[in-house]
């Protein structure tokens, strides 16, 4: 089972782990990044091969900037970032393995790589983009080719609430305008609907408000 954030498809444990951090901010992410991840060896760019090891993600500089300034893109490239971070764990020890990593390009598109010698001891460079049916794998998402289940987080219900309080501020604002002694209700009215406004209209509201529906997808 996985969440959809943005263009990524996370595992709940990622997108859980991702939202725990969401508060956290860092001038320099790549740092912040090799402090959480302490397994993974970064680099920044978008060519793939460019690593030893097993354990490389590699992220385009844009990605970078987008993450340190827009938290809802750094919790999505987290997420992402620790599956990947899993997936590169459980396929280290893959017989014949000599390099392998991850890159995040510049439209957040994700590919993996590998460098070995699998067959006749001849060495083999493979690279793969991520469909969004591969992102979903990835993730854990899709249990079987024909079918699959879609886990979609969705704030409708956070966003007509605080569409609604912004109708009322607007009507009682209207009110009070067009009266030359407002009454001290109203006024205190909009003062409450204001600091409503002020704790509602956020992203980590959003968040944590975000109802998950489970759909059955059978168009594979």
């Amino acid at each position: 089972m996985a969440v959809k954030i943005g263009d990524s498809y996370v595992s709940e444990a990622a997108y859980a782990y991702a939202q725990s951090r969401i508060d956290e901010k860092s001038d320099n992410v790549l740092s912040d990044l090799s402090q959480q991840f302490k397994d993974v060896k970064f680099g920044v760019g978008t060519q793939p091969f460019g690593g030893s090891g097993t354990n490389n993600i590699t992220i385009a500089p844009n990605i970078l900037r987008q993450m340190a300034n827009d938290p809802e893109k750094r919790l999505e490239y987290e997420a992402l970032i620790y599956d990947c971070e899993n997936v590169l764990k459980s396929s280290a020890n893959r017989p014949g393995l000599q390099a392998q990593g991850f890159v995040i390009d510049s439209k957040g598109e994700l590919s993996m790589w590998s460098i070995g010698t699998f067959d006749d001891n001849k060495q083999t460079r493979s690279l793969m983009h991520f469909t969004d049916d591969e992102k979903q794998r990835l993730a854990g998402r899709l249990p079987t080719k024909d079918k699959s289940k879609t886990t979609v987080a969705s704030t409708d219900k956070v966003d007509a609430e605080i569409t609604l309080l912004k109708n009322k501020k607007a009507k009682l604002e209207q009110k009070i305008s067009s009266t030359q002694n407002p009454d001290e209700n109203l006024e205190r009215q909009l003062a409450q609907i204001k600091d409503e406004l002020r704790q509602k209209d956020n992203d980590t509201y959003r968040r944590n408000r975000a109802k998950f529906s489970t759909s059955l997808d059978i168009s594979l």
